[in-house]
Order: structure tokens, then C-alpha cells, then sequence
């Protein structure tokens, strides 16, 4: 027992002591001395003064510490002597001497040295004066690497007594692999301490590094213009050239201006063949001081997709698909009707990278096919291009003629139809209308009528509050006067709210509460319309309807010319209800509508009859419903910034007339990447691993006769196919592996059945290492069990490691269609 010690927990409480001592001393010295000498008295005041002094100690809060020696305490030194830590090798030597030093013989003290691998340098002993001399003879591990976490489970298993055991890890903290956090929390749970010393790496020179290289998201083909980002972290400013290798081939250099700390550089790149593509970059800089860190490699395999399967419901009804298609693409047609060639699995579907559906209506698919075309796209990542068509032939504008796919009573409640970026349902187009009511003098004068329910201003009111009561729920009124200036009565408010709405229009009234009075000046009402309607973000159609009964003050005409171009540039529409308007009035307005709001002069409704105002204004808010077939003639608009209109301006668009389209409405989540003036012609959306797009009109030349066979329909055609392609390859395999681990180390799982006697081999190339005239090829072989082994291996070679695996039969051949590879990458 050493270094013994009582402490108190509250010391001033032993003050207590004096006034105990006194109150048992006293009395004691007041006996008469013949009586307190005796043994009884003396054995008694003894025994008092112990049990004050042990209670008031234990009130105090006595403890007793001392260090009791334990030959069985251990202690592991873990040493990094990674390449990283070289610079600090020095002070990791001095630390040693130190514990050693300052150690003695009541604790074991061992060594070990680690990089990727673990030396035991020195084994745990009680002989301080041999430990540092072995250290110093210990070989040494391989120090291209830093596996902190490998370095802590060998040296947690060499300890004899785990519960008196503590590691100290002397480190720089950079780890290659591994995950040295979570193998702390295991030793730790075996009772064993763990304890960290810092050792940072040297800071004096400049040093800049690559550290990541990111991809893009989309589908890469062969031509595309991407872009690769790459991380670079620099400790000084100064200037760096980076250079890309495309399998070992430079491409062109690239100067970057370096800034202290983490900065992300764009490098702009297009490939020119598909498959596997090694890529490195190569980080050069005269400041930089350490040179290991400056190349990062990485992969990028563009798979080679071009299998295609067409359904057609009527023969010969995708000649245009197939012909528009790029040679190099392998289609395969169809007929729905034909059973014995229609795929029936999804196995079988897997064999086609995409499945174009032409005029397929849910109704046309045999039993259970929906189910399997759902797990092709969901489950296994296919595509699915589905293209309506109609139910006969006829001429366009024929009102017998009916759609086949899509029809709502096909599609309700179908798996076909959840699958689609579209719903196929009764829709209006949402509307957002100001409804602007001239309230000047001519409106309404009380002196020259006896009756208010006769004025103008008075049917204009019942106008607007007919349009309320015309529109829908997803619909928004706004409501403004106007005059000499504008009033707002009332905001853009969502129709349900009706009875607020009616209410202000009810309110309206003339100037200074009379019902007349004041010019009639447009541009303040219209500019603030315009702006209340450009920020309704939830509705398809933005309107205007300024009901007066005259042209507006030739003051104000500079400015509300101007604010009609603003409000045409924002889509927002205008029309003008003309209330027994003059002739030369209602010619202006015509001239106006037509030069400054694009409208033409069917957005003038001239009214001489009063009873008539409300049933102009509410007809000017009706829209068509969005039918199952529309036969209206219109340039789609298109989505620049979209994959899928790449190479294709709105100009060449705009030369491309379709005679009609199919109804249709987005679904929340879905993109549109063309559209007509309200309807989505064509969308698409992610759904489960699969993408899913569908065109809104036909490609067999019914509608689309000016489309198909053009330079616009065809880059618009593969480029949607290209867009739905898989991310991957979905064939079936007979195996499959899935690598995983970082840096040096690699665990590879393989999945495959296996019947009796075959094996799975796998054989890693490594790239040629420096100095090395051969690459290193490592062969693995196991069997199976429950369909599933995993391999864990090494490789140390930077760039690009190929892992083939495949299958071996009883006779060791290798078994055919069995092989897939996957790559590595250091």
C-alpha cells in the first residue's frame, strides 16, 4: 500500500470536535479525583472521545485513498508510423522514453507499431531498461497506409487481464481505413481504457491535395457534356494545373488559382466511346511540398443500353417510333394481341432495357402483365415510355372519333394507372381573375337616373359576382374599382371563401362613398393586378377583366400601353367588357387589346343591352374542359434546361404544329418537359428505381404528322429514350456482387445459387504497380452457403482494380453467362 491519505468531504464540520471534547471533558475533571482516577472512569471518558471523534468523522465525510500495487496492470503503446506521422517521429520517440522513464515494475508495459498492417514490437514485460532498445530493433509495418482500427483490435487481443489494461494510441488522427471510432467503443466495452496522444502532422510547408471527385446525377452518354467536380484542399494561395486521364490517356491540362482551404473546381468533360472509363487527375503545383496526395482516381462506366421493346396495339401502328429511333438501338415490336411473344415475367421484360408502350390502354394488356411491367419499373429499375393513340381511325376534328389510350373509365384505379407522371380525370385548368369595375361618373349619375339597380355600375357588380359563382374551387377572385386612381376591394382569395368575395363586391361604391364621380385613368389598376397575379404560383391561367363603359384618359395612355406589354410578358391575359361603349371607343380598345396585350378582338365584348353584362363577363371566364381527345392545333412549349429537349430550340419547336392532344394532368412530383397551353404533352417522373415518361399525343401521324420523321421529332425521341434508360445494367445474372470497404481494404459479397459441387471464383487485376514489369492477379475460390459468401482481400496499387467473379461446375469448368465484373477503386 503507497501514497496513503484521509480526506473529508466537509472538513469544517470537524469543528464540531471542541465543543464534543468540552461537553465530555467538563464534567469528567468536576469529579472529586478519588472517583474520576479510577480504571472504569478512565476506560469510559476514552470511549466517549473515540466515538465523538469516529461520528463526527463520518459526519465530515472521511475517506481513505491509497494505490494499491496490481502486477497484473497492462499497457500497450500503439504507435502510428504511417507515412503521414513521419514528420513527428521525433516527439512520438521522446513520449516512448518518457513512459518508460517514468514507469517501474508493478505494471507490464509492451509496444506496438502499426501503418496498414500491426507490429508487435515490444511484448508486454515488467523489464523497463530492454523496452526502448527492442522498439528501436522492431521491423517495421507497411506504412503506405493508416488503419487505426485493425492496429486497436490487435493490440486489445494480446492483453492477459483486459479489465486492468489501457492502450495508448499515439496517432495523427488520419485514417485510411477502417473505422477507429467504433472499435474504440467495443474494447471499451471489454473493460479495456483507451487513451489518445495527439500527434499533428508538420504545417511548415505548403501543402495542397486532391480529395474528392464527384460525378453528375444524370444518365452520361456518349457526347454528353457533363461536368466533373473536383475537391481540392490547399493550406496557401497560389496557382496549380490539374490534368485528367481518361484510361491512361491525358487530356487537356487545366490552370486553377488555389485559395486557402477546401475549394470545388468544374471540370467540363464529354466521353466519346461508352464502357469502362478509368479516370485520374493529376493535381501539379511548384509550392506544394508533399506529392503522394496529388492524384485521385476514380471510375465512370457508361453501360451500353440499346435493347428496346415496342408494344403496338395495331400492326404497324410504331413504324414512326422505329424509324426515328438511332440505328445503333436493337427494337423489337410487338403486337399486344400476340400471347406468344408478349413477355409474361419480369425476368423476361428484364432482357429489354426499355419497353415503349404505343397506344396500349390498360384494357388491351393481358392478365398479370401490369403486374410484371410494375416490378420491372419499381422493383428492378427499367424503363417505360407509354404513347397515347386513338380507338379508330378518322379523320382529325371528327367528334366520333375517341381516345384508346388514355380513357378515365380504362385507367381509374389501374396499377397502370399509378405507374404514369399523369392522372388521367375530369380537369379544368385552375384560374386566378382580377376583375376590374370602372366606377368613374358615366358608371353611374344619380341625376340623370332615378334608379341605381339600372346603372351601369350596378350590372357590372352583378357580373362580377356571376363570374364568382361560375368558377371552380381551385379557382382565385381578386376585385379592384376604378376611376381616378385604383381601390383594391379585395385580394386574390381562393373561391371557397365566396361569401367574402360577394360582400366586398356589394360594398363597392362610387368616390366618397357616392356611386359616381372621377376619370377613368387603367395603368395604376393594371400594374397592381399585374403583380398580385404574377405571384400566384399555383394556377395554370392568370386574367384580367376591366368592365367600363368608355376608352381610358388619353393622359394615362403612355402608361397603361405599358403596363398591358408587362403584364402579355408574364402570361397574364386581358379582356374588356365594353358597357354601351361609343363606336370609335370601342375601336380603340379593340386596337389596344390587340398591339399591347397580344390578345385579338375576340377579348372585346361589346354590351348595348344591361341585361346582358353579367352573361358576357361570366362567358369570358368559361374554359374548356380538358377532354379525353382535343383536336386543337398548337406548337408544344419546351423545357430548356431539360435533358429530354437538348439540341432543340423553342424556335424549331415553334415550327412543329400538332393537331391535337390527349388529356392529361401532372401528378405532384412528376416534371413536364413539354407543354401545350395548359396540358402537359410530355412528363416524367421517378418511380421507384425506374423512370416512367409519357407523351400526351400520338407518334403515328394522326396528330403528329408534322413531328414524326423531322429533325425536331427525332432528337426528341431519343432523347426521351435515353432519359429512361436504366442507371444500370438490369439484365438477370447468375451472379451478382456488390463491393464495399475503403481504401486498401475491400469486402466483396456475392450472391448466386449454387448446386452440388460449384464454386465461386474471383480473381482481382490490379493496375501495374510502380517498378512491377506484370499487375498482381489474386485468385479467391469458396462455396456458398444460403446463396451468399463474402471475400475480403487487399489492394494496395493506386487506380483501378477489375474483381471478376464467376462460376466454377463440379468438373472446375467455368459455367457460361455466369461472369460479372465489378471494379475497385484506390
Amino acid at each position: 500500500m503507497t501514497n496513503f491519505s484521509i480526506n473529508f468531504a466537509n472538513p469544517w464540520l470537524l469543528l464540531l470536535l471542541i465543543p464534543a471534547g468540552l461537553l465530555t471533558l467538563i464534567p469528567y475533571f468536576r469529579l472529586n479525583k478519588r472517583y474520576r482516577c479510577t480504571r472504569n472512569r478512565i476506560v469510559s471518558i476514552v470511549l466517549h472521545l473515540i466515538i465523538m471523534v469516529l461520528s463526527i468523522s463520518v459526519l465530515a465525510g472521511i475517506t481513505f485513498e491509497y494505490d494499491l500495487p496490481n502486477t497484473e496492470n497492462e499497457v500497450l503503446l500503439v504507435v502510428d508510423t504511417s507515412f503521414s506521422g513521419e514528420e513527428s517521429e521525433d516527439d512520438k520517440d521522446d513520449f516512448i522514453k518518457s513512459v518508460i522513464d517514468n514507469g517501474d515494475s508493478m505494471f507490464k508495459l509492451g509496444i506496438v507499431t502499426f501503418g496498414y498492417d500491426q507490429v508487435y514490437a515490444v511484448e508486454l514485460t515488467n523489464d523497463m531498461g530492454s523496452i526502448y532498445t527492442e522498439y528501436l530493433k522492431s521491423p517495421s509495418p507497411d506504412t503506405s497506409a493508416t488503419d487505426i482500427a485493425s492496429a486497436l483490435q490487435y493490440a486489445a487481443g494480446l492483453f492477459s487481464s483486459p479489465e486492468s489494461a489501457r492502450i495508448v494510441l499515439m496517432t495523427d488522427a488520419v485514417e485510411t481505413d477502417g473505422d477507429a471510432a467504433g472499435v474504440i467503443k467495443s474494447i471499451a466495452a471489454q473493460g479495456i481504457k483507451v487513451d489518445t496522444v495527439f500527434f499533428p502532422e508538420d504545417k511548415d510547408g505548403d501543402e495542397v491535395q486532391l480529395i474528392k471527385m464527384e460525378s453528375p446525377d444524370q444518365k452520361i452518354k456518349v457526347g454528353d457534356k457533363f461536368s466533373i467536380t473536383l475537391t481540392v484542399q490547399s493550406s496557401y494561395t497560389g496557382t496549380a494545373t490539374i490534368t485528367p486521364y481518361d484510361n491512361d490517356a491525358p487530356g487537356e491540362s487545366m490552370d486553377i488559382e488555389l485559395s486557402e482551404g477546401i475549394q470545388t473546381i468544374q471540370i467540363p468533360y464529354t466521353f466519346a466511346v461508352p464502357g469502362m472509363h478509368k479516370m485520374s487527375f493529376e493535381l501539379t503545383s511548384d509550392d506544394d511540398t508533399l506529392t503522394q496526395n496529388n492524384i485521385y482516381n476514380s471510375y465512370m462506366y457508361l453501360e451500353i443500353f440499346e435493347k428496346i421493346l415496342v408494344i403496338e396495339r395495331n400492326d404497324a401502328e410504331s413504324q414512326a417510333i422505329c424509324r426515328m429511333l438511332k440505328d445503333e438501338l436493337k427494337v423489337t415490336v410487338v403486337n399486344v394481341a400476340d400471347t406468344d411473344k408478349m413477355p409474361k415475367t419480369v425476368d423476361e421484360l428484364r432482357q429489354y432495357d426499355e419497353v415503349i408502350l404505343c397506344n396500349i390502354a390498360n384494357s388491351d394488356m393481358p392478365d398479370s402483365f401490369d403486374e410484371a411491367l410494375h416490378s420491372y419499373v419499381a422493383e428492378v429499375g427499367g424503363g417505360l415510355f407509354t404513347v397515347c393513340g386513338n380507338d379508330q381511325e378518322a379523320a382529325p376534328g371528327d367528334d366520333g372519333w375517341t381516345a384508346n389510350a388514355y380513357t378515365r373509365e380504362d385507367m381509374y384505379g389501374s396499377i397502370y394507372q399509378q405507374m404514369l407522371p399523369v392522372e388521367i380525370i375530369d380537369y379544368t385548368p385552375p384560374l386566378a381573375v382580377m376583375i376590374i369595375i370602372d366606377r368613374s361618373g358615366s358608371m353611374y349619375d344619380p341625376e340623370g337616373e332615378e334608379d341605381y339597380e339600372d346603372s351601369k355600375l350596378y350590372f357590372a357588380k352583378l357580373g362580377a359576382i356571376e363570374c364568382v359563382e361560375a368558377l371552380t374551387e381551385r379557382d382565385y377572385v381578386g376585385i379592384m374599382s376604378l376611376g381616378d386612381d385604383y381601390e383594391e376591394q379585395i385580394e386574390l382569395t381562393p373561391r371557397p371563401q365566396r361569401d367574402k368575395i360577394i360582400a366586398a363586391i356589394n360594398e363597392l361604391s362610387g368616390i366618397d362613398g357616392s356611386e359616381g364621380g372621377g376619370g377613368t385613368l387603367f395603368s395604376p389598376a393594371l400594374q397592381r393586378a399585374g403583380k398580385a397575379l404574377s405571384a400566384m404560383s399555383t394556377v395554370e391561367k392568370k386574367h384580367i377583366i376591366i368592365v367600363t363603359d368608355g376608352e381610358p384618359s388619353a393622359e394615362d395612355e403612355e402608361n397603361y400601353k405599358y403596363w398591358m406589354e408587362e403584364n402579355a410578358k408574364l402570361g397574364i391575359t386581358m379582356s374588356i367588357v365594353g358597357i354601351q361603349c361609343s363606336v370609335s371607343g370601342q375601336q380603340k380598345m379593340v386596337s389596344i387589346l390587340e398591339e399591347y396585350a397580344g390578345m385579338t378582338a375576340d377579348n372585346f365584348h361589346p354590351v348595348e343591352n344591361l341585361q346582358l353584362v353579367a352573361e358576357e363577363m361570366k362567358m369570358d371566364l368559361m374554359q374548356p374542359e380538358i377532354k379525353d381527345v382535343n383536336h386543337e392545333p398548337f406548337s408544344p412549349t419546351i423545357t430548356p434546361s431539360s435533358t429530354v429537349t437538348n439540341g432543340i430550340t423553342q424556335e424549331a419547336m415553334d415550327t412543329i404544329e400538332l393537331e391535337g392532344f390527349y388529356g392529361v394532368k401532372l401528378k405532384d412530383g412528376a416534371t413536364s418537359m413539354l407543354m401545350g397551353e395548359y396540358t402537359p404533352i410530355y412528363s416524367q417522373w421517378q418511380y421507384g428505381k425506374g423512370t416512367v415518361g409519357t407523351f400526351a399525343c400520338d407518334l403515328d401521324g394522326t396528330f403528329s404528322a408534322n413531328l414524326i420523321d423531322t429533325d425536331v421529332g427525332e432528337t426528341l425521341l431519343n432523347n426521351i429514350v435515353v432519359a429512361l434508360f436504366p442507371t444500370e445494367n438490369i439484365r438477370p445474372k447468375e451472379v451478382e456482387a456488390e463491393v464495399s470497404g475503403n481504401n486498401y481494404t475491400t469486402q466483396l459479397s456475392v450472391f448466386t445459387d449454387l448446386g452440388e459441387g460449384e464454386t465461386v471464383e474471383v480473381v482481382i487485376t490490379s493496375p501495374l504497380a510502380e517498378g512491377e514489369s506484370e499487375p498482381l492477379v489474386q485468385t479467391l475460390s469458396a462455396g456458398l452457403g444460403g446463396g451468399y459468401s463474402r471475400f475480403s482481400f487487399a489492394v494496395k496499387t493506386p487506380g483501378i482494380h477489375e474483381i471478376l467473379v464467376y462460376k466454377k461446375d463440379a468438373e472446375g469448368n467455368v459455367i457460361e453467362n455466369s461472369e460479372t465484373t465489378v471494379y475497385k477503386a484506390i
